[in-house]
């Protein structure tokens, strides 16, 4: 039987590659992988020797600690075919372990192989390895002379070794002791090492200091234990090893190993000679190891916890053709719905598993894995026992497991619900892409693919159109077919922007898109206006020109287009007459806010040159009142106007008198009527009741704009007349209607239509002398409405004009309280004897108001910013002040500053003392900004003389 070139170079290289990863590369796991199960090993050592290929992958691995990585040279290797397919190898080399290595080794090696050839490859079936021993001369086979010679240096080494042991005795790392059997252990005799290592300098300091006996230096809580381990052991045999901790001299404790046998010495007494050594060091080591044990076994069982709960199937089986299951952990199991038992005995096989059609492709997945050579992966259908489908994924790699098997492992989740929602995401990606092909086709009817550099197109999607494109053609002729139904005026534009060529060069220039709108001749024989939209694309597969031409119907959009230009002309028009009204209203304003200016200033140079005569000054004094009051009434229409647009006037609800309001409203407007030489009549018609609950406030604007109305453009002679009347009743309110109707000039049927918006007013010539703001009726409907009630009016040019007001009310039972006392005069006054502080900026309102407080008996003290306020406060005692009256716009700081600051001041009475604002600052948003910075009261300029009084009484 001979062996070819090919397989001797096949031998030698597997014999080389072996030798190289072990010796080389300590690469212990790579030999074990070629054992064939019947290997028998032989090795240098004398019980080196193992059979079956578990014995000897243990003896190699136990050894794996004593490789040193080497360098190989001088290879040679014999070759010889045996017989059943056996080849026997054999092969010598020199070792040499690396320079950096700590230890030096240089030997040469000898190495026998058989190996027997499988289907799988070359099998390792013997190894016998060893050093050659250098003792045998080279005309022996047996080292019988150095035989010969190490029993002679034997011989005369035992005497030596006699005396070495003494000196070795007082140099061990510990010490000896012969003590007796007895309840101390008393000592006979102890070396001078233990009394050394017990901190002793003589057995005499030992003795005094122990008492002679090793209770004396054993730790107490260790004696006990000690002598029950040595009673054991005594009743087993004559020999004994303990472990225990001793003092020293100095207290400190150390461990140490009692090595001791009980004998009989050549006094005949029976004592224990003992061998005591230090193995602290040693102990500390075992503790340390121990307590690294029980870190690696949590870890372990971490790691084992870990293993069985991952969200995942984890499996590992044979790189064999058999695949046989070795692990699996419980997910792999669960994830199928099948218990351990069941799992094991169906997927002994894990291939069984996986459905026929997969099969084929996952068996060439696993079969094409390599050791180190990464993973696989994929996606698969699999079934579970309830015969339900799921959805896998799987990672699939071949490794080294923790038990040194070489397996493939498979890692698998369940990815059933992601599968269905990247289904239901496609599902709806096909929605989207069908409804946005719908959108395009509504939007676009006709869309078209060109390739300009070609001259042709293709039509995409051709939808209801004015006309209906071929399927395909040439641009050119296209273009030529549009151009001749183009409105001619629109014709050589279109051309310009559509022929091939005229496209071709605005692409190159950078125009991305080109787009008209014009007239074209339809199918149906009409014009209709339509767009065309070409937009470039970019050609990724190679230098065509290409377009994308979308055509749209515009004549619905251009039917809008003109309505919507309608409307903005029309709201230009709206917002031109009210931009006019608006300049009418300030033009009005300005003569009706200089009118009463003039009447004031006038009267006041005439008071001033007619000082002597008291009558005179008297009368231009009620001028000036009269005047004052009307501007106030203009501001507070405007102001009035201002907060009904911002939606920040409240309708407030309380009891009030009925007859009590009428009478009132009655003695406002007679004197008024009686100057304008005219009667004035408030009616009740049917039962009434005597109060009802509504906000009076404006109901009584309402009426005092309509009757002061009537009044101002009725001619003398004429007549103004209220009437109220219950106009119906339901379960919870009851309707009352006032009708104002006079006998005046009346309105025309244009301005009635726009009668109640703000600053109208039909004829400011004729109103001259009838001045207004032009607000007064807007305020009316905005209240009305507010209140939840309804106004009409009917007019007749030259005979007058009736407004009638529906307001909804809740009758009242109870009694309303009397209306608050006016101003006592002064001496009389409750405020008299009084103190307040006053801070105002303007020195003529200051005036003003410290005259008229001091006219009630009160005291002021002034300051002129909000500074100086703060600071008389808190200069002042406490209880000085009834209240502090606090203008907000001041210089330094204003009002709202100071009262801030008064708050926070650290007395008793910052807290509680009244703070009342006098401000022109009118608005809702300024009164609660008062509020919010500590403000009791809030008053608005020019201040209601009463109705500041009646605060400050308030707080007596």
């Amino acid at each position: 039987m001979t062996v070819t070139d090919t397989e001797r170079g096949e031998v030698v290289s597997f014999a080389d590659k072996i030798l190289r990863r072990y010796f080389c590369d300590c690469d212990v796991e790579f030999l074990i992988s070629t054992f064939d199960p019947e290997i028998v090993w032989l090795g240098g050592g004398e019980n080196q020797r193992a059979e079956g290929s578990e014995a000897v992958a243990k003896a190699f691995r136990d050894g794996r600690g004593d490789l040193a990585p080497c360098r190989m040279w001088g290879e040679r290797y014999v070759v010889l075919p045996l017989d059943g397919n056996c080849i026997l190898c054999e092969g010598e080399s020199l070792l040499e372990t690396l320079p950096e290595l700590p230890v030096y080794m240089r030997a040469r090696q000898r190495v026998t192989f058989i190996f027997r050839r499988t289907d799988a490859g070359l099998r390792t079936v013997h190894i016998h390895n060893s050093i050659p021993f250098g003792e045998i001369q080279p005309d022996e086979l047996f080292p019988i002379h150095a035989a010969r010679e190490a029993c002679r240096s034997l011989e005369s080494s035992l005497s030596r070794k006699d005396r070495e042991i003494e000196l070795m005795l007082s140099r061990l790392p510990g010490g000896m002791q012969i003590c007796y059997y007895d309840a101390a252990f008393t000592t006979k005799w102890i070396s001078d090492g233990l009394c050394r290592m017990l901190g002793y300098g003589c057995a005499d300091e030992y003795a005094a200091d122990t008492g002679n006996c090793c209770r004396g230096f054993i730790q107490a809580e260790d004696y006990g234990p000690m002598c029950v381990q040595v009673d054991e052991a005594f009743r087993r045999g004559n020999a004994y090893t303990a472990e225990y901790r001793v003092r020293r001299r100095d207290g400190s404790v150390f461990w140490v190993q009692d090595l001791g046998r009980r004998v009989r010495d050549e006094d005949g007494e029976e004592v224990v000679y003992c061998f005591i050594s230090d193995i602290t060091q040693r102990k500390e080591q075992e503790l340390q190891v121990e307590k690294s044990n029980r870190e690696a076994r949590r870890q372990a069982e971490f790691l084992s916890a870990l293993y069985d709960t991952v969200p995942c199937g984890i499996i590992q089986f044979a790189t064999d053709e058999s695949h046989t299951l070795i692990n699996a952990n419980r997910m792999a199991w669960e994830i199928y719905g099948y218990t351990r038992e069941e799992y094991f005995a169906i997927a002994s096989d894990p291939f069984r598993l996986v459905k026929d059609q997969d099969e084929t492709r996952i068996h060439r997945i696993a079969d094409a894995l390599r050791l180190g050579g990464g993973a696989a992966s994929y996606t698969r259908e699999g079934r579970r026992k309830d015969g339900s489908t799921l959805w896998i994924n799987v990672i699939m790699e071949r490794l080294i497991n923790a038990d040194g098997e070489e397996v493939i492992q498979a890692v698998f989740t369940d990815v059933s619900e992601i599968r269905r929602l990247q289904r239901e995401r496609e599902q709806v990606q096909i929605m989207e892409n069908r409804s946005l092909r719908a959108a395009i086709c509504t939007a676009y009817p006709v869309i078209m693919n060109v390739n300009l550099t070609r001259n042709t197109y293709e039509t995409v999607i051709d939808g209801d159109f004015i006309m209906r494109p071929s399927p395909r053609g040439a641009v050119d002729d296209v273009v030529a077919r549009s151009s001749a139904r183009i409105d001619a005026s629109q014709r050589e534009q279109f051309e310009s922007i559509f022929q091939r060529c005229a496209m071709l060069e605005r692409f190159r220039r950078g125009e991305n898109e080109l787009y008209m709108e014009m007239r074209e001749l339809g199918d149906d024989g009409a014009c209709h206006w339509i767009s065309a939209h070409a937009i470039h694309v970019d050609n990724p597969f190679g230098s065509d020109v290409l377009a994308v031409v979308l055509l749209r119907l515009l004549d619905e959009q251009r039917s809008e287009k003109a309505r919507q230009e309608q409307l903005l002309r029309d709201a230009l028009a709206a917002a031109k007459s009210a931009s006019s009204a608006k300049s009418d209203f300030l033009s009005r304003m300005s003569h009706d806010i200089r009118t009463p200016m003039n009447a004031i200033i006038g009267m006041t140079a005439v008071a001033h040159q007619t000082v002597e005569d008291p009558q005179r000054v008297r009368g231009c004094l009620e001028k000036i009142d009269a005047s004052s009051r009307y501007l106030l009434s203009l501001l507070g229409d405007i102001l009035d106007m201002a907060k009904i647009e911002q939606g920040k006037l409240n309708i407030v609800e309380a009891p009030f008198c009925l007859e009590e309001f009428l009478e009132a409203l009655e003695a406002v407007h007679t004197p008024q009527a009686l100057t304008r030489s005219m009667g004035l009549k408030i009616r009740r018609e049917g039962p009434l009741a005597a109060r009802y609950v509504g906000d009076a406030l404006r109901l009584n604007q309402i009426l005092v704009n309509l009757l002061s109305n009537a009044i101002k453009f009725t001619p003398p002679g004429g007549k103004v007349e209220l009437t109220v009347r219950e106009a119906r009743r339901d379960r919870e309110r009851t309707w009352l209607e006032f009708r104002v109707s006079d006998t005046g000039v009346g309105m025309s049927p244009e301005f009635m239509k726009r009668i109640f918006r703000p600053f109208e007013q039909e004829s400011p010539d004729a109103a001259r002398n009838n001045v207004g703001s032009g607000l007064g009726l807007a305020i009316v409907s905005s209240l009305t409405e507010l209140m939840g009630g309804s106004v009409g009016v009917e007019s007749t040019r030259g005979r007058g004009s009736a407004f009638t007001v529906l307001l909804p009310f809740l009758p009242a039972g109870e009694e309303l309280s009397g209306a608050p006392s006016a101003a006592a005069p002064a001496g009389t006054s409750p405020l008299a004897g009084r103190r307040v502080l006053l801070a105002e900026d303007n020195a003529l309102n200051l005036e003003i108001a410290v005259t008229l407080l001091e006219l009630q008996g009160l005291t002021v003290d002034t300051a002129e910013n909000g500074e100086q306020a703060l600071r008389a406060f808190a200069d002042s005692e406490r209880g000085r002040y009834l209240a502090i009256l606090m203008d907000i716009r001041m210089p330094v700081m204003d009002g709202l500053a100071a009262t801030r600051a008064i708050r926070e001041l650290p007395r008793p009475d910052a807290r509680t003392v009244p703070i009342i604002a006098m401000t022109a600052n009118a608005f809702e948003e300024d009164r609660r900004q008062a509020g919010e910075a500590g403000m009791n009261g809030y008053l608005t300029k020019p201040v209601d003389m009463q109705a500041l009084l009646q605060e400050l009484q308030r707080y007596l």
